[in-house]
């Protein structure tokens, strides 16, 4: 079980301030479960294709399906079967991306509110179904750093991709004929080999020209 004590509601959501976690991951699968609701970046999108040796075209087109909010092209992994199981989970040896997966993946069970480089983050807390019980106290900012060194190296792209969402948006409900091309700019026209920051702030600049 987990235990948080809550400081308040925003938006419905109960935000929890807490300084330690009774929790530790057995790596059973079952937050890979009930999904089909993984949003993806462009830098996601990016990093998985280069872990899986194949083309962002092709991890679009073999893992994701659009999920259009107010017209923003917006990509989730797919789930599979009864069950929606996340498409890159396998029983056997358990998530096949784990090194480059979502930030909803590795920072489980902390849902962020605010950006966890903050010296106070905020977080939701999504429920863990595990039945093994826990008597391991983890120290939260001892679970973010180790959860999220990627994001660490990263955060100054992903933050900057944040900032230009509601641009974003903007020329997605005003240039509607135009979504498959902002799809594509936003994620498949990449070069593995080459620096992901620079490519991903050259595609969006030709989104907005």
């Amino acid at each position: 079980m987990l235990y948080f004590p809550y400081k308040k509601l925003k938006g419905g959501l109960r935000i929890y301030s807490i300084n330690a976690i009774d929790f530790k991951c057995e790596r059973c699968g079952k937050c890979c479960k009930h999904r089909g609701d993984l949003a993806l970046t462009p830098m996601y999108v990016f990093q998985i294709s280069k872990h899986l040796e194949i083309s962002c075209e092709e991890t679009v087109q073999k893992y994701t399906r659009l999920s259009h909010r107010h017209n923003f092209p917006q990509l989730v992994l797919l789930a599979e079967g009864k069950q929606n199981v996340c498409i890159f989970y396998d029983r056997r040896i358990g998530c096949k991306i784990y090194s480059v997966r979502p930030a909803q993946c590795y920072l489980f069970p902390l849902i962020p509110l605010t950006s966890i480089s903050d010296p106070n983050p905020e977080f939701t807390i999504r429920q863990c179904n595990s039945k093994v019980s826990s008597n391991t106290k983890v120290d939260v900012q001892d679970w973010i750093r180790s959860s999220s060194a990627r994001y660490e190296r990263e955060k100054d792209i992903f933050k900057w991709y944040i900032e230009q969402l509601s641009k974003i948006e903007y020329f997605c409900r005003t240039k509607t004929d135009e979504l498959d091309m902002i799809k594509n700019l936003l994620y498949c026209q990449y070069d593995l080999s080459k620096d992901m920051d620079f490519q991903i702030r050259a595609n969006l600049s030709k989104i907005f020209s």
